[in-house]
């Protein structure tokens, strides 16, 4: 199992492997950072894995109430309402409003007049913004949401930049401006209707965080279509062609990859996750190891970083190198063997 390439493989041998005192210390790190709900998972795979944590540490674990609602709370109804993203929560919000239509749209005709106007826009939101109005089935929860997670993800900073900067780029390339100001010119943003927002601020005040982190936002869908009342076939028929689909290959199979590490392993884990990649290619190592350790996944990407994903191959390219090593070494005695028994038998001929 050590050289096996896969990622499950090579975690699970390192867990095996990890000391109580390792992961106490990361339970500490993460709590001094604010950082709880990592520090929750790594007490229950401590305790899977038959640590014997003090219990002044699992205590510590345990986020103050008044925090948890004020960061969840305010956090994702900034995200939902403005679009502005600074925390998870946030995100979340915007994601929300991405499954409703609305931040896709809302995104679209922000980010592609600054755009026409000459001015510096973000070429990642409105690309991933197009692909989200080309795809949504709003209301479904048929919608890309791995495509509106790495969006939002984005605008809080919260993308390697090595992923940030490959999906820009590919975003760039796939919008043909002149469909796009077709689109945008023919027909005004849609209006809030003041009268249906009391309605969606209550029903927004009912989502719980178990439905933000299934990304389960059918809650919300009659009270957004009373306060912001769309037909998003038409919306869908305005932006046709805005978005050259045959351009966003990269896109396409990142945001596959997030959604599929979402429904194995979570959120937490996707999130764990587009910190570290620095690729579509690694975004698919991580949704490996997502689907062979599950709910287990944040936890041990905390642990290992992206030794979680690489080290496997490492060991057998190291272990590749030492066979062709010994390879070489009886080839080379073997040379050295017949020159010399071949100077023997030419020595011995001379002789006779």
């Amino acid at each position: 199992m050590v050289f096996d390439q896969k990622p499950e493989a090579i975690t699970r041998y390192r867990l095996q492997r990890l000391s109580t005192e390792a992961l106490v210390n990361e339970i500490r790190e993460a709590v001094a950072a604010d950082e709880f709900s990592d520090a929750e998972d790594l007490v229950r795979l401590g305790r899977e894995l038959g640590h014997q944590i003090p219990p002044d540490v699992i205590a510590s674990t345990v986020e103050p109430m008044a925090d948890a609602v004020w960061r969840n709370s305010t956090g994702f109804a900034q995200g939902f309402i403005y679009g502005e993203v600074n925390s998870i929560p946030s995100i979340l919000g915007a994601v929300a409003a991405d499954y409703l239509v609305f931040g896709d749209v809302r995104d679209t005709y922000r980010e592609g007049s600054k755009l026409l106007a000459g001015n510096e826009y973000d070429r990642f939101t409105l690309g991933a913004s197009l692909f989200g109005i080309a795809m949504l089935a709003p209301g479904t929860g048929a919608f890309d949401a791995g495509a509106s997670v790495l969006k939002n993800a984005n605008k809080a900073r919260k993308l390697s930049s090595k992923l940030a900067t490959r999906l820009v780029r590919t975003a760039g390339e796939a919008i043909d401006v002149g469909a796009l100001k077709r689109g945008l010119a023919s027909t005004p943003p849609p209006e809030i209707s003041f009268s249906g927002l009391p309605r969606l601020t209550k029903t927004l005040s009912q989502l719980t965080i178990d439905d933000a982190r299934r990304l389960d936002f059918s809650k919300l869908d009659g009270a957004l279509k009373e306060a912001w009342p769309i037909d998003a076939s038409a919306i869908r028929r305005q932006f046709h062609g805005v978005l050259r689909l045959e351009a966003i290959n990269e896109l396409r199979a990142a945001s596959s990859s997030i959604s599929n590490i979402h429904n194995s392993a979570g959120l937490r884990s996707v999130f764990k996750t587009i910190e570290r990649a620095d690729s579509p290619a690694e975004l698919r190592r991580y949704e490996s190891l997502a689907k062979g350790m599950g709910n287990r996944t944040a936890g041990v990407i905390r642990l290992f970083g992206k030794g979680a994903i690489w080290i496997g191959d490492l060991l057998s390219q190291i272990v590749a190198a030492i066979l062709m090593a010994i390879a070489w070494c009886f080839g080379a005695l073997w040379t050295v063997l017949s020159f010399l028994l071949n100077l023997r038998r030419f020595f011995r001929s001379r002789a006779a």
